[in-house]
Protein backbone atom coordinates (compact mmCIF):
# COMPACT_ATOMS: atom_id res chain seq x y z
CA UNK A 1 0.00 0.00 0.00
CA UNK A 2 1.35 3.61 -0.72
CA UNK A 3 0.99 6.05 2.72
CA UNK A 4 -0.76 8.95 2.94
CA UNK A 5 0.63 12.45 3.85
CA UNK A 6 -1.05 12.13 6.72
CA UNK A 7 1.60 9.70 8.43
CA UNK A 8 4.71 10.59 6.90
CA UNK A 9 6.51 9.27 9.98
CA UNK A 10 5.41 5.74 9.82
CA UNK A 11 8.41 2.81 9.54
CA UNK A 12 8.13 1.17 6.35
CA UNK A 13 9.52 -1.67 5.25
CA UNK A 14 10.53 -2.15 1.09
CA UNK A 15 9.54 -5.52 -0.65
CA UNK A 16 10.97 -5.57 -4.05
CA UNK A 17 9.18 -8.10 -6.32
CA UNK A 18 10.84 -10.05 -9.24
CA UNK A 19 9.50 -8.01 -11.66
CA UNK A 20 10.79 -4.64 -9.95
CA UNK A 21 7.52 -3.24 -8.17
CA UNK A 22 7.86 -2.18 -4.68
CA UNK A 23 5.46 -2.74 -2.30
CA UNK A 24 5.22 -1.09 0.93
CA UNK A 25 3.76 -2.20 4.13
CA UNK A 26 3.33 0.26 7.23
CA UNK A 27 5.37 -1.68 10.25
CA UNK A 28 4.65 -0.57 13.62
CA UNK A 29 7.81 1.61 15.25
CA UNK A 30 9.44 -0.16 18.29
CA UNK A 31 8.22 1.65 21.43
CA UNK A 32 11.60 0.53 23.07
CA UNK A 33 13.46 2.21 20.66
CA UNK A 34 15.87 4.77 21.64
CA UNK A 35 15.35 6.68 18.08
CA UNK A 36 11.50 6.28 18.84
CA UNK A 37 9.16 8.48 16.67
CA UNK A 38 8.37 11.75 18.72
CA UNK A 39 5.20 13.27 16.88
CA UNK A 40 2.55 11.90 19.43
CA UNK A 41 0.80 14.97 21.61
CA UNK A 42 3.93 17.23 19.88
CA UNK A 43 3.03 21.23 19.55
CA UNK A 44 3.04 22.60 16.28
CA UNK A 45 5.11 25.19 14.83
CA UNK A 46 3.65 28.76 14.62
CA UNK A 47 2.37 29.90 11.32
CA UNK A 48 3.75 33.52 11.28
CA UNK A 49 5.45 34.00 7.54
CA UNK A 50 4.54 36.19 5.16
CA UNK A 51 5.70 36.26 1.52
CA UNK A 52 8.11 39.47 2.28
CA UNK A 53 9.73 38.13 5.14
CA UNK A 54 9.84 34.72 3.53
CA UNK A 55 11.37 35.62 0.30
CA UNK A 56 13.62 37.81 2.36
CA UNK A 57 14.94 34.60 4.72
CA UNK A 58 15.33 32.24 1.23
CA UNK A 59 17.31 35.32 -0.13
CA UNK A 60 19.71 35.42 2.71
CA UNK A 61 20.30 31.81 2.97
CA UNK A 62 20.73 31.89 -0.69
CA UNK A 63 23.37 35.12 -0.45
CA UNK A 64 26.51 34.81 1.61
CA UNK A 65 30.38 34.03 1.21
CA UNK A 66 29.32 32.43 -2.15
CA UNK A 67 28.79 35.55 -4.08
CA UNK A 68 30.90 37.49 -2.34
CA UNK A 69 34.22 35.81 -1.50
CA UNK A 70 34.14 32.62 -3.72
CA UNK A 71 32.92 34.09 -6.47
CA UNK A 72 36.05 35.43 -6.92
CA UNK A 73 37.95 31.62 -6.59
CA UNK A 74 35.31 31.18 -9.70
CA UNK A 75 36.39 33.92 -11.76
CA UNK A 76 40.10 33.07 -10.72
CA UNK A 77 39.47 29.62 -12.10
CA UNK A 78 37.59 29.72 -15.07
CA UNK A 79 37.92 33.47 -16.58
CA UNK A 80 35.54 35.37 -18.12
CA UNK A 81 33.64 32.52 -19.33
CA UNK A 82 31.92 32.61 -15.49
CA UNK A 83 29.27 35.58 -16.63
CA UNK A 84 27.30 32.58 -18.57
CA UNK A 85 28.59 29.92 -15.77
CA UNK A 86 26.61 32.10 -13.58
CA UNK A 87 23.53 32.40 -15.68
CA UNK A 88 23.30 28.67 -16.03
CA UNK A 89 23.40 28.30 -12.66
CA UNK A 90 20.82 30.64 -11.84
CA UNK A 91 18.58 28.67 -14.49
CA UNK A 92 19.47 25.50 -12.73
CA UNK A 93 18.25 27.40 -9.24
CA UNK A 94 15.74 28.55 -10.35
CA UNK A 95 13.74 25.33 -11.45
CA UNK A 96 14.93 23.36 -8.46
CA UNK A 97 13.24 26.39 -5.96
CA UNK A 98 10.43 25.59 -8.23
CA UNK A 99 10.57 22.04 -7.83
CA UNK A 100 10.87 22.46 -3.74
CA UNK A 101 7.98 24.71 -3.63
CA UNK A 102 5.42 22.35 -5.55
CA UNK A 103 6.00 19.65 -3.32
CA UNK A 104 6.42 22.13 0.06
CA UNK A 105 2.98 23.75 -1.24
CA UNK A 106 0.84 20.29 -1.88
CA UNK A 107 2.25 19.16 1.55
CA UNK A 108 3.86 22.02 3.94
CA UNK A 109 5.66 19.94 6.49
CA UNK A 110 8.67 21.22 8.76
CA UNK A 111 10.82 18.73 7.26
CA UNK A 112 11.04 19.78 3.74
CA UNK A 113 11.36 17.58 1.44
CA UNK A 114 12.71 14.86 3.74
CA UNK A 115 9.02 13.92 4.57
CA UNK A 116 8.54 13.22 0.83
CA UNK A 117 12.02 11.52 0.51
CA UNK A 118 10.54 9.11 2.97
CA UNK A 119 7.24 8.52 1.43
CA UNK A 120 8.34 7.72 -1.71
CA UNK A 121 12.34 6.48 -1.71
CA UNK A 122 12.11 4.86 1.93
CA UNK A 123 14.05 5.63 5.35
CA UNK A 124 17.17 4.81 3.84
CA UNK A 125 17.35 7.94 1.63
CA UNK A 126 16.00 10.16 4.36
CA UNK A 127 18.43 9.40 7.04
CA UNK A 128 21.15 10.44 4.35
CA UNK A 129 19.83 13.31 3.17
CA UNK A 130 18.85 14.87 6.08
CA UNK A 131 22.13 14.48 8.00
CA UNK A 132 24.06 15.56 4.58
CA UNK A 133 21.28 18.55 4.30
CA UNK A 134 22.48 19.21 8.28
CA UNK A 135 26.51 18.32 8.00
CA UNK A 136 26.44 20.99 4.72
CA UNK A 137 24.72 23.49 6.89
CA UNK A 138 26.93 23.26 9.87
CA UNK A 139 29.82 23.56 7.13
CA UNK A 140 28.10 27.10 5.77
CA UNK A 141 27.57 28.02 8.99
CA UNK A 142 31.69 27.52 10.24
CA UNK A 143 32.38 29.02 6.42
CA UNK A 144 30.20 32.19 7.74
CA UNK A 145 31.62 33.05 10.61
CA UNK A 146 35.04 32.73 9.87
CA UNK A 147 34.62 35.23 7.09
CA UNK A 148 32.17 37.24 9.72
CA UNK A 149 35.68 37.32 11.93
CA UNK A 150 38.01 38.07 8.73
CA UNK A 151 35.84 40.78 8.33
CA UNK A 152 35.48 42.37 11.47
CA UNK A 153 39.24 42.51 11.87
CA UNK A 154 39.17 45.21 8.67
CA UNK A 155 38.58 47.71 11.91
CA UNK A 156 40.12 46.29 14.92
CA UNK A 157 42.55 43.62 13.16
CA UNK A 158 44.36 43.41 17.45
CA UNK A 159 41.21 41.73 18.38
CA UNK A 160 42.06 37.48 17.87
CA UNK A 161 39.94 35.72 15.08
CA UNK A 162 38.30 33.04 18.10
CA UNK A 163 36.67 36.16 20.00
CA UNK A 164 34.81 37.60 17.05
CA UNK A 165 33.25 33.64 16.36
CA UNK A 166 32.08 33.72 19.44
CA UNK A 167 30.72 36.74 19.55
CA UNK A 168 29.18 36.39 16.60
CA UNK A 169 27.93 32.56 16.89
CA UNK A 170 26.24 33.60 20.20
CA UNK A 171 24.31 36.37 18.25
CA UNK A 172 22.78 34.21 15.97
CA UNK A 173 22.27 31.80 18.18
CA UNK A 174 20.27 34.05 19.92
CA UNK A 175 18.20 35.15 17.02
CA UNK A 176 17.25 31.85 16.40
CA UNK A 177 15.54 31.25 20.16
CA UNK A 178 12.86 34.34 19.77
CA UNK A 179 9.52 33.94 17.95
CA UNK A 180 9.28 32.89 14.08
CA UNK A 181 7.84 36.39 13.81
CA UNK A 182 10.42 38.33 15.85
CA UNK A 183 13.09 36.22 13.52
CA UNK A 184 11.72 36.80 10.11
CA UNK A 185 11.86 40.49 10.93
CA UNK A 186 15.88 40.30 12.35
CA UNK A 187 16.40 38.16 9.40
CA UNK A 188 14.38 40.59 6.81
CA UNK A 189 16.47 43.56 8.11
CA UNK A 190 19.88 41.93 7.41
CA UNK A 191 18.85 40.25 4.13
CA UNK A 192 17.12 43.33 2.93
CA UNK A 193 20.76 45.43 4.43
CA UNK A 194 22.77 42.85 1.68
CA UNK A 195 20.22 42.98 -0.80
CA UNK A 196 20.08 47.12 -0.94
CA UNK A 197 23.84 47.17 -0.89
CA UNK A 198 24.04 44.71 -4.08
CA UNK A 199 21.75 46.74 -5.83
CA UNK A 200 23.51 49.70 -4.97
CA UNK A 201 26.82 48.35 -6.02
CA UNK A 202 25.74 47.39 -9.68
CA UNK A 203 24.56 50.81 -9.88
CA UNK A 204 27.50 52.65 -8.35
CA UNK A 205 29.77 50.23 -11.16
CA UNK A 206 27.34 51.35 -14.00
CA UNK A 207 28.49 54.69 -13.15
CA UNK A 208 32.10 53.89 -12.72
CA UNK A 209 31.53 52.02 -16.40
CA UNK A 210 30.17 54.87 -17.90
CA UNK A 211 32.72 57.51 -16.62
CA UNK A 212 30.17 59.28 -14.67
CA UNK A 213 32.23 58.30 -11.08
CA UNK A 214 35.88 58.87 -11.31
CA UNK A 215 38.23 56.01 -10.93
CA UNK A 216 42.22 55.57 -9.63
CA UNK A 217 42.75 54.17 -12.99
CA UNK A 218 41.28 54.80 -16.60
CA UNK A 219 39.07 51.65 -17.65
CA UNK A 220 40.05 49.88 -20.53
CA UNK A 221 36.31 49.23 -21.48
CA UNK A 222 34.18 46.56 -21.73
CA UNK A 223 34.94 44.28 -24.65
CA UNK A 224 38.47 44.81 -23.78
CA UNK A 225 38.02 43.78 -20.32
CA UNK A 226 36.21 40.49 -21.08
CA UNK A 227 38.20 39.54 -24.17
CA UNK A 228 41.87 41.46 -23.67
CA UNK A 229 43.35 38.88 -20.93
CA UNK A 230 43.55 35.32 -22.53
CA UNK A 231 39.81 35.37 -23.87
CA UNK A 232 36.60 33.97 -22.49
CA UNK A 233 38.32 30.83 -21.98
CA UNK A 234 41.84 31.11 -21.01
CA UNK A 235 42.00 28.06 -19.69
CA UNK A 236 39.62 26.31 -21.48
CA UNK A 237 37.04 24.49 -20.91
CA UNK A 238 38.95 21.80 -18.93
CA UNK A 239 39.98 24.57 -16.45
CA UNK A 240 36.40 26.47 -16.51
CA UNK A 241 34.12 23.53 -15.94
CA UNK A 242 35.40 22.18 -12.51
CA UNK A 243 34.56 25.76 -11.22
CA UNK A 244 31.09 25.15 -11.79
CA UNK A 245 30.77 23.57 -8.51
CA UNK A 246 31.72 26.49 -7.33
CA UNK A 247 29.07 28.71 -8.91
CA UNK A 248 26.83 26.69 -7.89
CA UNK A 249 27.71 26.49 -4.41
CA UNK A 250 26.96 30.44 -4.39
CA UNK A 251 23.42 29.06 -5.22
CA UNK A 252 23.13 27.05 -2.25
CA UNK A 253 20.25 27.44 0.30
CA UNK A 254 17.27 27.08 -1.49
CA UNK A 255 15.80 24.56 1.11
CA UNK A 256 14.78 27.46 3.64
CA UNK A 257 11.67 27.91 1.33
CA UNK A 258 10.97 24.21 1.60
CA UNK A 259 11.36 24.19 5.36
CA UNK A 260 9.38 27.35 5.99
CA UNK A 261 6.53 26.26 4.58
CA UNK A 262 5.05 25.18 7.94
CA UNK A 263 5.27 28.16 9.52
CA UNK A 264 3.81 30.27 6.54
CA UNK A 265 0.70 31.54 6.67
CA UNK A 266 -1.38 30.61 3.52
CA UNK A 267 1.42 28.37 1.83
CA UNK A 268 -0.23 28.20 -1.41
CA UNK A 269 -0.23 32.00 -1.68
CA UNK A 270 2.76 32.96 -0.05
CA UNK A 271 5.17 30.53 -1.42
CA UNK A 272 4.92 31.19 -5.16
CA UNK A 273 4.96 34.88 -4.60
CA UNK A 274 8.33 34.14 -2.40
CA UNK A 275 9.60 32.14 -5.09
CA UNK A 276 9.19 34.18 -8.07
CA UNK A 277 10.71 37.36 -6.47
CA UNK A 278 13.48 35.27 -5.28
CA UNK A 279 14.44 34.17 -8.26
CA UNK A 280 14.19 37.43 -10.14
CA UNK A 281 16.05 39.36 -7.41
CA UNK A 282 19.03 36.55 -7.20
CA UNK A 283 18.70 36.63 -10.92
CA UNK A 284 19.26 40.69 -11.27
CA UNK A 285 21.67 40.87 -7.97
CA UNK A 286 24.08 37.89 -9.52
CA UNK A 287 24.51 38.61 -12.99
CA UNK A 288 24.48 42.01 -12.42
CA UNK A 289 27.72 41.86 -9.65
CA UNK A 290 30.05 39.38 -11.69
CA UNK A 291 29.26 41.18 -14.33
CA UNK A 292 30.44 44.29 -13.51
CA UNK A 293 33.16 42.61 -11.51
CA UNK A 294 34.66 41.64 -14.76
CA UNK A 295 34.60 45.04 -16.53
CA UNK A 296 36.24 46.75 -13.95
CA UNK A 297 38.97 44.90 -13.24
CA UNK A 298 40.86 42.21 -14.44
CA UNK A 299 39.74 38.49 -14.12
CA UNK A 300 43.70 37.99 -13.65
CA UNK A 301 44.02 39.61 -10.25
CA UNK A 302 41.14 37.74 -8.15
CA UNK A 303 42.34 35.98 -5.09
CA UNK A 304 40.41 33.76 -2.27
CA UNK A 305 41.20 36.01 0.35
CA UNK A 306 40.35 39.36 -0.78
CA UNK A 307 36.82 39.63 -1.82
CA UNK A 308 35.86 40.75 -5.65
CA UNK A 309 33.52 43.42 -4.49
CA UNK A 310 36.28 45.39 -2.35
CA UNK A 311 38.35 44.77 -4.80
CA UNK A 312 36.31 46.25 -7.31
CA UNK A 313 35.08 49.08 -4.85
CA UNK A 314 38.85 50.25 -4.33
CA UNK A 315 39.30 51.23 -8.10
CA UNK A 316 36.60 54.06 -7.39
CA UNK A 317 37.17 57.12 -5.32
CA UNK A 318 34.33 57.38 -3.56
CA UNK A 319 35.23 57.84 0.29
CA UNK A 320 34.81 54.93 2.33
CA UNK A 321 33.66 52.86 -0.57
CA UNK A 322 35.41 50.08 0.53
CA UNK A 323 34.82 50.41 4.19
CA UNK A 324 31.03 50.43 3.36
CA UNK A 325 30.98 47.17 1.79
CA UNK A 326 32.81 45.30 4.25
CA UNK A 327 30.52 46.10 6.57
CA UNK A 328 27.60 44.79 4.08
CA UNK A 329 29.90 41.59 4.28
CA UNK A 330 29.12 41.09 7.52
CA UNK A 331 25.66 41.84 7.52
CA UNK A 332 25.78 39.14 4.06
CA UNK A 333 27.86 36.44 5.97
CA UNK A 334 25.73 36.80 9.53
CA UNK A 335 22.36 36.41 7.51
CA UNK A 336 23.47 33.17 5.77
CA UNK A 337 24.67 32.02 9.22
CA UNK A 338 21.55 32.68 10.42
CA UNK A 339 19.61 31.27 7.60
CA UNK A 340 21.83 27.94 8.20
CA UNK A 341 21.46 27.69 11.22
CA UNK A 342 17.08 27.99 10.56
CA UNK A 343 17.21 25.19 8.25
CA UNK A 344 19.37 22.50 10.01
CA UNK A 345 17.84 22.89 13.22
CA UNK A 346 14.62 22.03 11.92
CA UNK A 347 16.06 19.31 9.33
CA UNK A 348 17.47 17.62 12.77
CA UNK A 349 13.70 17.97 14.30
CA UNK A 350 12.51 16.58 11.57
CA UNK A 351 14.97 13.68 11.38
CA UNK A 352 13.72 12.68 15.59
CA UNK A 353 10.18 12.96 14.05
CA UNK A 354 10.58 10.65 11.56
CA UNK A 355 12.43 8.13 14.04
CA UNK A 356 15.93 8.36 11.88
CA UNK A 357 17.66 10.57 15.22
CA UNK A 358 17.43 10.75 18.81
CA UNK A 359 14.07 11.49 20.07
CA UNK A 360 14.90 14.67 22.18
CA UNK A 361 16.07 16.50 19.60
CA UNK A 362 11.88 16.50 18.48
CA UNK A 363 11.76 18.62 21.77
CA UNK A 364 10.01 22.35 21.15
CA UNK A 365 10.02 24.64 23.78
CA UNK A 366 7.01 26.81 25.40
CA UNK A 367 7.65 28.86 22.37
CA UNK A 368 7.09 26.15 19.79
CA UNK A 369 11.13 26.04 18.98
CA UNK A 370 12.97 22.99 18.83
CA UNK A 371 16.10 24.23 21.49
CA UNK A 372 17.74 21.13 22.23
CA UNK A 373 18.46 20.80 18.08
CA UNK A 374 19.58 24.13 18.16
CA UNK A 375 21.87 23.89 20.77
CA UNK A 376 23.26 20.72 19.11
CA UNK A 377 24.13 22.47 16.32
CA UNK A 378 25.65 24.80 18.16
CA UNK A 379 28.20 22.78 19.87
CA UNK A 380 29.26 21.40 16.57
CA UNK A 381 29.57 24.86 15.67
CA UNK A 382 32.16 25.29 17.95
CA UNK A 383 33.86 22.34 17.16
CA UNK A 384 34.63 23.28 13.22
CA UNK A 385 35.25 26.46 14.36
CA UNK A 386 38.39 25.43 15.60
CA UNK A 387 39.16 22.80 12.90
CA UNK A 388 38.63 25.64 10.38
CA UNK A 389 41.61 27.69 12.36
CA UNK A 390 43.90 24.74 11.80
CA UNK A 391 44.37 25.83 8.18
CA UNK A 392 43.73 28.84 7.99
CA UNK A 393 45.11 29.69 4.47
CA UNK A 394 43.32 26.56 2.62
CA UNK A 395 40.05 26.45 5.41
CA UNK A 396 37.72 28.86 3.36
CA UNK A 397 38.37 26.76 -0.17
CA UNK A 398 38.08 23.59 1.29
CA UNK A 399 34.95 24.62 3.17
CA UNK A 400 33.58 25.72 -0.01
CA UNK A 401 33.89 22.82 -1.85
CA UNK A 402 32.88 20.63 0.64
CA UNK A 403 30.09 22.29 1.50
CA UNK A 404 29.27 23.09 -2.66
CA UNK A 405 29.77 19.20 -3.14
CA UNK A 406 27.30 18.18 -0.17
CA UNK A 407 24.53 21.05 -1.57
CA UNK A 408 24.18 19.70 -4.78
CA UNK A 409 23.59 15.97 -3.49
CA UNK A 410 20.56 17.56 -1.56
CA UNK A 411 19.73 18.96 -4.74
CA UNK A 412 19.68 16.04 -6.10
CA UNK A 413 17.63 14.49 -3.70
CA UNK A 414 14.87 17.28 -4.31
CA UNK A 415 14.72 16.61 -8.08
CA UNK A 416 14.52 12.82 -7.69
CA UNK A 417 12.15 13.24 -5.11
CA UNK A 418 9.69 15.46 -7.07
CA UNK A 419 10.56 13.26 -10.07
CA UNK A 420 8.37 10.42 -8.13
CA UNK A 421 5.99 12.27 -5.59
CA UNK A 422 4.62 14.79 -8.72
CA UNK A 423 2.84 11.28 -9.77
CA UNK A 424 1.74 10.45 -6.44
CA UNK A 425 -0.14 13.35 -5.89
CA UNK A 426 -1.14 13.52 -9.44
CA UNK A 427 -2.66 9.83 -8.55
CA UNK A 428 -4.12 10.47 -4.72
CA UNK A 429 -4.11 14.24 -4.38
CA UNK A 430 -4.52 16.37 -7.85
CA UNK A 431 -6.49 18.94 -5.46
CA UNK A 432 -2.80 19.39 -3.64
CA UNK A 433 -1.12 20.44 -7.32
CA UNK A 434 -1.71 23.50 -7.26
CA UNK A 435 1.89 24.65 -8.64
CA UNK A 436 3.28 23.06 -10.50
CA UNK A 437 7.48 22.96 -12.17
CA UNK A 438 7.73 23.72 -15.50
CA UNK A 439 8.99 21.55 -18.11
CA UNK A 440 8.24 17.94 -15.86
CA UNK A 441 10.00 16.07 -16.27
CA UNK A 442 12.62 16.79 -19.11
CA UNK A 443 13.52 20.08 -16.46
CA UNK A 444 14.13 17.70 -13.21
CA UNK A 445 16.31 15.32 -15.61
CA UNK A 446 18.39 18.22 -17.25
CA UNK A 447 18.89 19.90 -13.70
CA UNK A 448 20.24 16.28 -12.25
CA UNK A 449 22.47 15.75 -15.13
CA UNK A 450 23.76 19.39 -14.50
CA UNK A 451 24.76 19.16 -10.93
CA UNK A 452 26.24 15.26 -11.52
CA UNK A 453 28.20 16.94 -14.57
CA UNK A 454 29.35 19.70 -11.98
CA UNK A 455 30.19 17.27 -9.18
CA UNK A 456 31.99 15.01 -11.82
CA UNK A 457 34.38 17.47 -12.86
CA UNK A 458 35.06 19.15 -9.57
CA UNK A 459 38.07 17.19 -8.37
CA UNK A 460 39.87 18.40 -11.43
CA UNK A 461 40.53 22.40 -10.72
CA UNK A 462 43.33 23.39 -8.00
CA UNK A 463 42.51 23.20 -4.40
CA UNK A 464 39.01 21.44 -4.77
CA UNK A 465 40.31 18.32 -4.54
CA UNK A 466 40.35 17.72 -0.81
CA UNK A 467 37.04 19.92 -0.80
CA UNK A 468 35.63 17.33 -3.00
CA UNK A 469 37.03 14.50 -1.08
CA UNK A 470 35.59 15.61 2.06
CA UNK A 471 32.30 16.30 0.64
CA UNK A 472 32.18 12.22 -0.66
CA UNK A 473 33.52 11.35 2.39
CA UNK A 474 30.33 13.18 4.41
CA UNK A 475 28.39 11.55 2.03
CA UNK A 476 29.32 7.87 2.41
CA UNK A 477 29.60 8.07 5.86
CA UNK A 478 25.52 9.14 6.06
CA UNK A 479 25.24 5.63 4.12
CA UNK A 480 28.01 3.25 5.91
CA UNK A 481 25.91 4.99 9.45
CA UNK A 482 22.04 4.13 8.02
CA UNK A 483 23.19 0.59 7.07
CA UNK A 484 24.97 0.22 10.47
CA UNK A 485 21.90 1.23 12.37
CA UNK A 486 19.40 -0.58 9.38
CA UNK A 487 21.64 -4.25 10.42
CA UNK A 488 22.25 -3.72 14.28
CA UNK A 489 20.18 -0.55 15.29
CA UNK A 490 17.66 -0.89 18.49
CA UNK A 491 14.68 -0.57 16.33
CA UNK A 492 16.07 -3.02 13.58
CA UNK A 493 14.87 -0.98 10.61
Amino acid sequence: MLLSPNFPYQKRKAIVKPKGVMQVEVKTPNPRSRFKSARSHHPSFQRDLTALPLTLLTIGGVMGSGLFMASGLAIHYAGPVVLAMFAFGWLLMALEINALAEMSIATPSPGSFLVFTRQVLGPGWTFVSGWIFWFSSVLTMSSEVTAAALFSRYWYPGIPLWIWSLIYSALIIAVNFISVRGFGQVEGFMAGTKMLAVLAFIAVGALMLTHQIPTRHPLDGVLHMLDGYGGWLPHGWHGALPAMILVLFAYAGTGVIGLAAAETKAPGETIPKAVRATVLFVGIMYLGSVFLILTLIPWTIQSDHISPFIMALHTSRIPYASFIMNLVLLFAVLSTMNAALYSNVRVLYSLARQGEGPSWLAHLNRKGQPSYAIWTSAALLALTIILAYVLPQKAYSYLVTATGFQAMFIWLMVLLTQRLYRPYLKTHHPERLTYKLWGFPYTTYFVMAAVIGAMAVSPFAQGELVGALVGVGGIAAAVIAWLFIREYGPSRR
